[in-house]
């Protein structure tokens, strides 16, 4: 379907000198007749609307420009040439609907922009549908945090080994981008233990919190993971690489201490079998916080008389020892291992916070 003969006229007439308004318009007649016959067009015809739009593009208004970008944008065979300089261009009101939407954009383009233009070009790129590894890396390498959190976010994109490793390192310090990180399928879980294990407390509280269900339990596996991580290094640290994890070992010698009145060891040993850091423990006791040893205990899988032992020699024998039974048995694990997960993120948690879990 050729462009009509009228038409090419009055294109010969403005790039010979007409004004950039009259081009303008032309070429917005060019474009509204591609739209309109652009299902209906071969390979050889596109072309022909390419020549006439890239004889244009160069010289119409901003506005011309940023229309055609909208316009070409969302549409499978547009002008592939005339796409190229959109894309290109410096103002991201034209080159952002390109470099976002259009489906007929290559990756070698995608890199081209991506390693020369600035943060808002990365920020659409970011936010296409597609991604592959080659360009989320250009991406992850030269993107600020926004850019980063987008293209984390972004279901579509693909990544290389090394760019979930920038990823990573960025979430250690930014919240945000580790709960987005968290949420995402492909990260393995070595790489997500990492983070977490280097992360702040404020990013280990977000997605502790997090409204998202599958990044709690993988927070879940991740802590878990790197508990046993910790356990093994406290007792190859303090019986040298030959003595092996033994919990039951470390479970009777815990019940031991503590009939033996042995408060240093005892406090030691629980952190061990719980799998919670030394200094929790002892946080817990200065705020004599019952409850939560009681868990601590439970999480270790304590008898009731083993648990009253462990709290005769860290707080005190308990002012109503039959209570205090009472809320041990009805302790359940679900609730034990909550705030043994919490307590291992916050080695300072407050007994208020531990109440509210409980």
């Amino acid at each position: 379907m050729p462009t009509p003969a009228p038409l090419i006229e009055e294109l010969s007439s403005v790039l010979s000198g007409g004004s950039a308004e009259r081009r303008s318009e032309v070429l917005r007649r060019v474009t509204d007749l591609f739209l309109a016959t652009a299902t209906q067009l071969g390979d050889e015809q596109v072309g022909l609307f390419d020549d006439v739009m890239e004889q244009l593009v160069d010289t119409v208004e901003r506005y011309a420009l940023v229309r055609l970008g909208l316009q070409l944008a969302p549409i499978g065979n547009a002008p592939r040439d005339t796409l190229g300089r959109l894309a290109r261009h410096d103002d991201i009101d034209i080159a952002g609907p390109v470099l976002e939407r259009s489906p007929r954009i290559t990756d070698a383009l995608l890199v081209e922009v991506a390693r020369s233009k600035g943060q808002s070009h990365l920020a659409a790129i970011a936010a296409r549908r597609h991604l592959s590894e080659v360009v989320t890396d250009i991406v992850v390498e030269r993107g600020d945090l926004a850019v980063t959190r987008t293209v984390t976010a972004n279901p579509g994109a693909r990544f290389s080994a090394t760019g979930l490793q920038a990823i990573a390192t960025r979430a250690c310090g930014d919240a945000e981008l580790a709960e987005l990180f968290a949420g995402r399928t492909d990260v393995p879980p070595d790489l997500f233990c990492a983070m977490v294990r280097d992360a702040g407390e404020i990013v280990r509280r977000r997605l502790a919190t997090s409204a998202h269900p599958a990044v709690r339990t993988r927070l879940d596996h991740a802590v878990a993971a790197i508990g046993d991580q910790l356990v093994h290094a406290r007792l190859h640290a303090h019986h040298g690489p030959a003595v092996r994890l033994d919990p039951d070992a470390l479970k009777a010698r815990l019940c031991e201490q503590a009939r033996g009145g042995q408060r240093g060891p005892v406090i030691e040993a629980l952190a061990a079998v719980a799998d919670v850091p030394a200094i929790a423990v002892r946080n817990l006791i200065r705020q004599r916080s019952e409850d939560a040893l009681l868990i601590l205990c439970k999480a270790a899988g304590l008898g009731w008389s083993d648990a009253k032992a462990v709290l005769a020699v860290t707080l005190g024998e308990p002012e109503d020892t039959r209570a205090a039974f009472q809320r041990y048995v009805g302790l359940s694990a679900e609730v034990a291992q909550r705030v043994v997960r919490f307590i291992k993120l916050r080695k300072s948690a407050s007994r208020s916070e531990l109440d509210r879990l409980m």
